[in-house]
Parts: structure tokens; C-alpha cells; sequence
């Protein structure tokens, strides 16, 4: 186990009640948060081999993306790019979307589909994965996905795969048509230092929270001392350097924990924990109920 689990799209689509998908690699799913609150669908965090892109209809919820909390409502919409870690936390009873996930075998397959994204386009939407649309930008999101989802039923169409290949293009334009113009993606990407350091370091976390558990081995491959680390990382998101590391270390747990086959004890080694006792203490200490618990429920 050298890598967090990547959960496959055909399993997450298991969990919604409807939509419509072309061979699990394109498929577009109807949120409702009465049926994701009831389990129906993963709350927990989760690792995703997929671009996700997702249009709030009604409601509200709190996800995280890679550790970092953003809160979504009506006509919201949310970008997440594959390997990163999502979680909802919170999702309200009448919350209603709609969601693209587009597996990445079917976009390395298309290189017109990536052929014009950047290292750039992919910060910039690091940086802003939720964006507010008007009624008429939302209306055109849901169009477009209407259209998506005529064409994966076209069972017959000899060439159906290049046909949602095209249109994929086709949503992708009209989306950069419609953050053309958006102050925040528009701004320039010039960080100050703190925020390049916080960068920094979040990528750090990303690759390294298993086996480096303290704030020393990050603030020494910034070159900074830990007591400035934590500093920048309280002043920028109100969380101390050892709150990240603890927080990150809970999430790739939880993921872990959900893959059936795997044993405590492997957890525990995959987390470089002394012993299961050590990693026991520690998720009852953030989480209250020790991992065997947490797995049940």
C-alpha cells in the first residue's frame, strides 16, 4: 500500500439514485442531500481517479478540498481535480445538483481535451475550485450537461465515444468563455512569500503526511524554522503547523479505513505509527471512537 486509494468512478455512481453514464468513464449524477445524508453516497474523505465538476441547484453544504473548507450554495460551482482529497462534512437536507465526473482514462484518451491546459489553468483552479455563477451562467451549465447526458443514451450511435469526447471540448469552452472575465481567475498569480511558503507546504503535506509527522521535516525543507511555519500557517488559515499535520494525518486514516481488505494494523504501519496501540490513541484522541469504531459505523 505505497498510495491512498483511488476510488474508481463506477463505484462512487453506485450510490446515486439517478444519472447517466458511458461505460464509467463519463458519467453526469443528480445530487439530493436527503439521500447523501442518509448514506446513500460518500461523506467521508475520498480520493477520486476523476475530474469532478459540480452545479448547486438549491441548498447549501461545507466540503473540503485538499484540506481546505469552502462553503457551496445555489448556483455554485465546484471544480475538483483527480487525486485530490474531497470531503462534505455538511450538506443540507434540500441540497440539489448536478455532477460531471469524467474518469482520467477518458481524458488521457482525448488530448484535445488537455491539450490546451496548463500547469497555470491547473493553479488557477487550485487556487478557486468554487465559483458563484448568475442565473443565466448556471442555466447554461445545466444546458450543457442536458446535452452530455442526450448523448450518452445514443446506445447506437457507431461513434458515440468521440461524440462525448466533443462534447466534453465543447463544456470546457464554454466554461473558460465564462471565467474569462472573472476578476479572480483573471488576477495575477503572484504570491507573496507566506502564501508561496503555505503552497509549499501544502504540497508537502500532500506527499509526505504519512510517514513525517512533524512540523521540523517540513519547516526544514522550506528553510524555515517550525516556529515561523506555524506562525504563517495560524496568521493564513488559523490552524497551527502541528493542527495541519494532525488534521492530514485523521484524513488519510479515515480514506484507509474505508478500504475493506486493509487491517488496522497495515493502517497503522502505512501511517508509520510506532504500533496499532500508538495509532489507536491517536484517531480516539481526535475522533473520540478508536479505528474498529469508526470502521463499523
Amino acid at each position: 500500500m505505497k498510495n491512498l486509494p483511488l476510488i474508481p468512478v463506477a463505484e462512487l455512481i453506485q450510490g446515486i439514485e439517478s444519472g447517466d453514464s458511458f461505460q464509467n468513464e463519463l458519467s453526469i449524477v443528480d445530487l439530493r442531500g436527503d439521500l447523501i445524508t442518509n448514506g446513500a453516497a460518500p461523506l467521508e474523505p475520498t480520493r477520486l481517479d476523476a475530474l469532478l465538476m459540480a452545479i448547486v441547484q438549491n441548498g447549501t453544504s461545507e466540503i473540503l478540498v485538499d484540506y481546505l473548507p469552502y462553503k457551496v450554495e445555489r448556483n455554485s460551482f465546484v471544480t475538483m481535480m483527480p487525486t485530490h482529497v474531497i470531503q462534505a462534512p455538511k450538506i443540507s437536507r434540500d441540497f440539489r445538483g448536478s455532477m460531471l465526473i469524467v474518469a482520467r482514462s477518458f481524458l488521457d484518451g482525448y488530448n484535445s481535451a488537455k491539450k490546451n491546459f496548463s500547469m497555470l489553468d491547473y493553479m488557477r483552479i487550485r487556487k478557486n475550485p468554487c465559483s458563484s455563477l448568475n442565473d443565466e451562467e448556471a442555466a447554461l451549465v445545466l444546458e450543457q450537461f442536458a446535452s452530455i447526458r442526450e448523448k450518452m443514451r445514443l446506445r447506437t450511435h457507431h461513434f458515440q465515444k468521440e461524440l462525448l469526447q466533443n462534447a466534453l471540448v465543447g463544456f470546457f469552452i464554454e466554461l473558460a468563455n465564462i471565467f474569462q472575465s472573472r476578476q479572480e481567475l483573471k488576477t495575477s498569480l503572484v504570491l507573496s512569500r507566506k502564501e508561496e511558503l503555505f503552497e509549499q507546504f501544502l504540497q508537502l503535506l500532500f506527499e509526505h503526511c504519512k510517514e513525517q509527522h512533524v512540523v521540523t521535516f517540513y519547516a526544514e525543507k522550506l528553510y524555515i524554522t517550525p516556529q515561523y511555519l506555524s506562525l504563517i500557517l495560524k496568521e493564513l488559515t488559523g490552524k497551527s503547523a502541528n493542527k495541519w499535520i494532525d488534521d492530514a494525518l485523521i484524513m488519510e486514516a479515515k480514506v484507509l479505513l474505508k478500504a475493506p481488505n486493509t487491517t488496522v494494523q497495515q493502517v497503522a504501519d502505512e501511517l508509520r505509527f510506532s504500533d496499532q496501540s500508538t495509532f489507536g490513541k491517536f484517531f480516539k484522541k481526535h475522533m473520540g471512537i478508536s479505528p474498529m469504531e469508526y470502521r463499523k459505523s
